[in-house]
Protein backbone atom coordinates (compact mmCIF):
# COMPACT_ATOMS: atom_id res chain seq x y z
CA UNK A 1 0.00 0.00 0.00
CA UNK A 2 1.54 3.30 -1.05
CA UNK A 3 1.65 6.25 1.30
CA UNK A 4 -1.02 8.22 -0.58
CA UNK A 5 -3.38 5.25 -0.67
CA UNK A 6 -2.84 4.72 3.05
CA UNK A 7 -3.56 8.37 3.82
CA UNK A 8 -6.66 8.32 1.60
CA UNK A 9 -7.98 5.23 3.40
CA UNK A 10 -7.36 6.76 6.83
CA UNK A 11 -9.02 10.00 5.71
CA UNK A 12 -12.18 8.35 4.32
CA UNK A 13 -12.57 6.13 7.38
CA UNK A 14 -11.96 9.17 9.65
CA UNK A 15 -9.05 7.38 11.33
CA UNK A 16 -6.97 10.49 10.61
CA UNK A 17 -9.25 12.38 12.99
CA UNK A 18 -8.76 9.66 15.59
CA UNK A 19 -5.00 10.13 15.34
CA UNK A 20 -5.49 13.89 15.57
CA UNK A 21 -7.48 13.32 18.77
CA UNK A 22 -4.59 11.39 20.32
CA UNK A 23 -2.32 14.34 19.45
CA UNK A 24 -4.88 17.01 20.36
CA UNK A 25 -2.81 18.54 23.17
CA UNK A 26 0.23 19.03 20.93
CA UNK A 27 0.55 22.09 18.71
CA UNK A 28 1.19 21.69 14.98
CA UNK A 29 3.16 24.48 13.31
CA UNK A 30 2.73 24.37 9.55
CA UNK A 31 5.47 25.56 7.20
CA UNK A 32 4.48 26.93 3.81
CA UNK A 33 6.66 28.75 1.29
CA UNK A 34 4.74 30.01 -1.74
CA UNK A 35 1.09 30.02 -2.83
CA UNK A 36 0.58 30.72 -6.52
CA UNK A 37 -2.33 31.56 -8.79
CA UNK A 38 -0.58 29.97 -11.77
CA UNK A 39 -2.85 27.37 -13.35
CA UNK A 40 -0.04 24.95 -14.22
CA UNK A 41 2.61 23.70 -11.74
CA UNK A 42 5.90 25.56 -12.00
CA UNK A 43 8.40 23.62 -14.07
CA UNK A 44 11.32 24.81 -11.92
CA UNK A 45 9.92 23.68 -8.57
CA UNK A 46 11.90 20.52 -7.72
CA UNK A 47 11.27 20.91 -3.98
CA UNK A 48 7.51 21.33 -4.35
CA UNK A 49 7.34 24.72 -2.66
CA UNK A 50 4.78 26.52 -4.89
CA UNK A 51 1.36 25.42 -3.62
CA UNK A 52 -1.60 25.99 -6.00
CA UNK A 53 -4.16 28.47 -4.66
CA UNK A 54 -7.03 25.97 -4.91
CA UNK A 55 -5.16 23.51 -2.69
CA UNK A 56 -4.39 26.23 -0.16
CA UNK A 57 -8.05 27.28 0.05
CA UNK A 58 -9.06 23.64 0.55
CA UNK A 59 -6.50 23.33 3.33
CA UNK A 60 -7.72 26.51 5.05
CA UNK A 61 -11.28 25.16 4.93
CA UNK A 62 -10.11 21.93 6.57
CA UNK A 63 -8.13 23.76 9.25
CA UNK A 64 -11.03 26.02 10.15
CA UNK A 65 -13.34 23.01 10.47
CA UNK A 66 -11.06 20.99 12.71
CA UNK A 67 -8.40 23.20 14.32
CA UNK A 68 -8.04 26.23 16.56
CA UNK A 69 -5.69 28.58 14.73
CA UNK A 70 -3.51 30.94 16.78
CA UNK A 71 -0.51 33.17 16.13
CA UNK A 72 3.04 32.14 16.86
CA UNK A 73 3.33 34.97 19.39
CA UNK A 74 0.25 33.69 21.24
CA UNK A 75 1.84 30.25 21.40
CA UNK A 76 5.07 31.70 22.82
CA UNK A 77 3.14 33.70 25.40
CA UNK A 78 1.14 30.66 26.51
CA UNK A 79 4.31 28.57 26.66
CA UNK A 80 6.17 31.09 28.81
CA UNK A 81 3.20 31.64 31.12
CA UNK A 82 2.40 27.92 31.33
CA UNK A 83 -1.10 28.50 30.00
CA UNK A 84 -3.09 25.63 28.55
CA UNK A 85 -4.00 26.00 24.89
CA UNK A 86 -7.21 24.67 23.31
CA UNK A 87 -7.12 21.15 21.92
CA UNK A 88 -6.24 20.82 18.24
CA UNK A 89 -4.25 24.05 18.04
CA UNK A 90 -2.33 24.86 14.85
CA UNK A 91 -0.15 27.74 13.64
CA UNK A 92 0.57 28.94 10.09
CA UNK A 93 4.06 30.10 9.10
CA UNK A 94 5.53 31.00 5.70
CA UNK A 95 9.26 30.93 4.92
CA UNK A 96 11.35 33.06 2.55
CA UNK A 97 9.15 36.19 2.35
CA UNK A 98 7.94 35.43 -1.17
CA UNK A 99 5.91 38.35 -2.50
CA UNK A 100 2.85 36.26 -3.29
CA UNK A 101 2.31 36.14 0.46
CA UNK A 102 1.13 39.76 0.08
CA UNK A 103 -0.90 39.34 -3.10
CA UNK A 104 -2.33 35.83 -2.66
CA UNK A 105 -2.06 34.60 0.92
CA UNK A 106 -2.66 37.63 3.14
CA UNK A 107 -6.03 38.64 1.63
CA UNK A 108 -7.36 35.14 2.29
CA UNK A 109 -6.03 35.05 5.84
CA UNK A 110 -7.42 38.49 6.64
CA UNK A 111 -10.85 37.61 5.24
CA UNK A 112 -10.91 34.54 7.48
CA UNK A 113 -9.25 36.22 10.52
CA UNK A 114 -6.46 33.63 10.48
CA UNK A 115 -3.16 34.74 12.05
CA UNK A 116 0.17 33.86 10.46
CA UNK A 117 3.89 34.67 10.47
CA UNK A 118 5.96 35.42 7.36
CA UNK A 119 9.70 34.83 7.82
CA UNK A 120 11.72 37.13 5.57
CA UNK A 121 15.36 37.23 4.48
CA UNK A 122 16.45 40.72 5.48
CA UNK A 123 19.48 41.24 3.20
CA UNK A 124 19.18 44.20 0.85
CA UNK A 125 18.99 41.94 -2.21
CA UNK A 126 15.73 40.52 -0.86
CA UNK A 127 14.00 43.61 0.54
CA UNK A 128 14.44 46.25 -2.15
CA UNK A 129 11.46 48.18 -3.48
CA UNK A 130 10.22 47.09 -6.92
CA UNK A 131 8.30 49.80 -8.71
CA UNK A 132 7.13 47.44 -11.48
CA UNK A 133 5.00 45.42 -9.04
CA UNK A 134 1.54 46.43 -7.78
CA UNK A 135 -0.94 45.15 -5.22
CA UNK A 136 -2.40 42.53 -7.54
CA UNK A 137 -0.85 39.10 -8.09
CA UNK A 138 1.45 38.80 -11.08
CA UNK A 139 3.44 35.69 -12.10
CA UNK A 140 6.68 37.43 -11.07
CA UNK A 141 5.35 37.61 -7.49
CA UNK A 142 6.26 33.92 -7.20
CA UNK A 143 9.94 34.79 -7.63
CA UNK A 144 10.08 38.21 -5.94
CA UNK A 145 10.34 39.10 -2.26
CA UNK A 146 8.57 41.42 0.14
CA UNK A 147 9.92 44.94 0.50
CA UNK A 148 10.06 46.78 3.81
CA UNK A 149 7.12 48.93 2.76
CA UNK A 150 5.06 45.82 2.04
CA UNK A 151 6.05 44.26 5.34
CA UNK A 152 4.87 47.35 7.19
CA UNK A 153 1.52 47.05 5.41
CA UNK A 154 1.25 43.45 6.52
CA UNK A 155 2.12 44.27 10.14
CA UNK A 156 -0.47 47.06 10.19
CA UNK A 157 -3.03 44.51 9.00
CA UNK A 158 -2.14 42.12 11.84
CA UNK A 159 0.31 39.74 10.14
CA UNK A 160 3.46 38.84 12.06
CA UNK A 161 6.88 39.18 10.44
CA UNK A 162 9.93 37.19 11.52
CA UNK A 163 13.55 36.72 10.54
CA UNK A 164 14.93 34.16 8.11
CA UNK A 165 18.42 35.67 8.69
CA UNK A 166 20.27 38.06 6.36
CA UNK A 167 21.42 35.75 3.56
CA UNK A 168 19.68 32.39 4.17
CA UNK A 169 22.95 30.60 4.93
CA UNK A 170 22.71 27.30 6.79
CA UNK A 171 23.85 28.45 10.23
CA UNK A 172 25.39 25.18 11.50
CA UNK A 173 27.64 25.10 8.40
CA UNK A 174 29.29 28.52 8.78
CA UNK A 175 31.73 29.84 11.43
CA UNK A 176 30.14 30.75 14.74
CA UNK A 177 30.93 34.44 14.38
CA UNK A 178 29.22 34.59 11.00
CA UNK A 179 26.17 32.72 12.32
CA UNK A 180 25.91 35.17 15.22
CA UNK A 181 26.11 38.11 12.79
CA UNK A 182 23.41 36.58 10.56
CA UNK A 183 21.07 36.37 13.55
CA UNK A 184 21.94 39.63 15.24
CA UNK A 185 22.06 41.85 12.16
CA UNK A 186 18.78 40.46 10.83
CA UNK A 187 17.05 41.24 14.13
CA UNK A 188 18.50 44.75 14.11
CA UNK A 189 17.20 45.33 10.56
CA UNK A 190 13.73 44.12 11.52
CA UNK A 191 13.58 46.48 14.48
CA UNK A 192 15.00 49.38 12.49
CA UNK A 193 12.49 48.99 9.66
CA UNK A 194 9.44 47.59 11.42
CA UNK A 195 9.67 49.00 14.92
CA UNK A 196 10.71 47.58 18.27
CA UNK A 197 8.69 44.45 18.95
CA UNK A 198 9.20 40.74 19.56
CA UNK A 199 10.45 38.83 16.52
CA UNK A 200 10.81 35.10 15.94
CA UNK A 201 13.41 33.50 13.68
CA UNK A 202 13.16 30.62 11.22
CA UNK A 203 16.48 28.83 10.76
CA UNK A 204 17.47 28.68 7.07
CA UNK A 205 16.95 25.19 5.64
CA UNK A 206 15.25 24.42 8.95
CA UNK A 207 18.59 23.47 10.51
CA UNK A 208 20.07 24.39 13.86
CA UNK A 209 22.46 23.08 16.51
CA UNK A 210 22.74 23.54 20.26
CA UNK A 211 25.18 26.39 19.67
CA UNK A 212 23.01 28.13 17.06
CA UNK A 213 19.88 27.77 19.20
CA UNK A 214 21.71 29.34 22.15
CA UNK A 215 22.77 32.21 19.87
CA UNK A 216 19.19 32.84 18.77
CA UNK A 217 18.11 33.03 22.39
CA UNK A 218 20.98 35.31 23.45
CA UNK A 219 20.52 37.70 20.52
CA UNK A 220 16.96 38.39 21.64
CA UNK A 221 14.53 36.47 19.45
CA UNK A 222 11.25 35.39 21.05
CA UNK A 223 11.51 31.84 19.67
CA UNK A 224 12.95 29.89 16.73
CA UNK A 225 11.45 27.34 14.36
CA UNK A 226 13.07 24.44 12.54
CA UNK A 227 11.69 22.11 9.89
CA UNK A 228 12.25 19.05 12.04
CA UNK A 229 9.06 17.06 11.61
CA UNK A 230 6.76 16.83 14.60
CA UNK A 231 4.47 18.65 16.99
CA UNK A 232 5.14 20.79 20.04
CA UNK A 233 4.22 20.27 23.68
CA UNK A 234 4.71 22.13 26.96
CA UNK A 235 8.29 20.86 27.29
CA UNK A 236 9.39 21.78 23.75
CA UNK A 237 12.42 24.06 23.55
CA UNK A 238 11.16 27.42 22.26
CA UNK A 239 14.32 27.73 20.15
CA UNK A 240 13.94 24.33 18.51
CA UNK A 241 10.25 24.30 17.62
CA UNK A 242 9.18 21.56 15.21
CA UNK A 243 7.21 22.24 12.04
CA UNK A 244 5.37 20.29 9.39
CA UNK A 245 6.32 21.27 5.83
CA UNK A 246 3.47 21.34 3.31
CA UNK A 247 4.35 20.32 -0.26
CA UNK A 248 2.75 21.62 -3.45
CA UNK A 249 1.43 18.17 -4.42
CA UNK A 250 -0.17 17.32 -1.07
CA UNK A 251 -3.78 16.27 -1.63
CA UNK A 252 -6.29 16.80 1.19
CA UNK A 253 -5.87 13.34 2.81
CA UNK A 254 -2.07 13.82 2.86
CA UNK A 255 -2.47 17.33 4.29
CA UNK A 256 -4.85 16.02 6.97
CA UNK A 257 -2.32 13.31 7.83
CA UNK A 258 0.46 15.88 8.14
CA UNK A 259 -1.54 18.17 10.43
CA UNK A 260 -2.71 15.29 12.62
CA UNK A 261 0.84 14.18 13.39
CA UNK A 262 0.39 10.94 11.47
CA UNK A 263 3.27 11.54 9.06
CA UNK A 264 5.78 11.63 11.90
CA UNK A 265 4.55 8.24 13.06
CA UNK A 266 4.61 6.98 9.47
CA UNK A 267 8.18 8.21 8.96
CA UNK A 268 9.38 6.64 12.21
CA UNK A 269 7.82 3.28 11.37
CA UNK A 270 9.18 3.38 7.80
CA UNK A 271 12.70 4.21 8.97
CA UNK A 272 12.57 1.48 11.63
CA UNK A 273 11.39 -1.13 9.14
CA UNK A 274 14.03 -0.11 6.61
CA UNK A 275 16.74 -0.33 9.24
CA UNK A 276 15.48 -3.75 10.28
CA UNK A 277 15.55 -4.91 6.67
CA UNK A 278 18.80 -3.02 6.03
CA UNK A 279 17.23 -1.06 3.18
CA UNK A 280 18.14 2.65 2.93
CA UNK A 281 15.11 4.77 3.80
CA UNK A 282 13.74 6.99 1.04
CA UNK A 283 13.41 10.51 2.39
CA UNK A 284 10.07 12.30 2.27
CA UNK A 285 11.56 15.55 0.96
CA UNK A 286 8.34 17.49 1.36
CA UNK A 287 8.34 16.83 5.11
CA UNK A 288 12.07 16.90 5.73
CA UNK A 289 14.32 19.54 7.17
CA UNK A 290 15.05 20.90 3.71
CA UNK A 291 14.10 24.51 3.16
CA UNK A 292 15.80 26.02 0.10
CA UNK A 293 15.17 29.48 -1.24
CA UNK A 294 12.64 29.50 -4.04
CA UNK A 295 14.84 31.66 -6.26
CA UNK A 296 18.26 33.18 -6.12
CA UNK A 297 16.78 36.56 -6.76
CA UNK A 298 14.42 34.54 -8.28
CA UNK A 299 -7.83 41.27 -7.31
CA UNK A 300 -6.94 41.11 -3.63
CA UNK A 301 -8.06 43.21 -0.73
CA UNK A 302 -6.08 46.37 -0.11
CA UNK A 303 -4.67 46.73 3.38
Amino acid sequence: MTKNILFAFLFVTRLTRVIAWFNRHHVTILCYHSVTKQAEPKSNDPHKLHLPLASFVEQLDYLQRHYHLISLSDFVRAHRENQKLPAHTAILTFDDGVRNFLTVVAPLLLDRSIPATSFVVTGENFTQEQSNLNGHWQPQDDDAYLSWTEMRRLINAGIEIGSHTCTHSALPDIPGGEAHTELEKSLEMLKQNLGSRAFAVSYPHGRTSATVSAMARSVGYSCAVTTKLGQNGPDTNLFELRRTVIASDDDLPTFAARVSGLTRWHNRITVSLNRFNRVPAKADRSASAYDPMIAEKCSPKTF
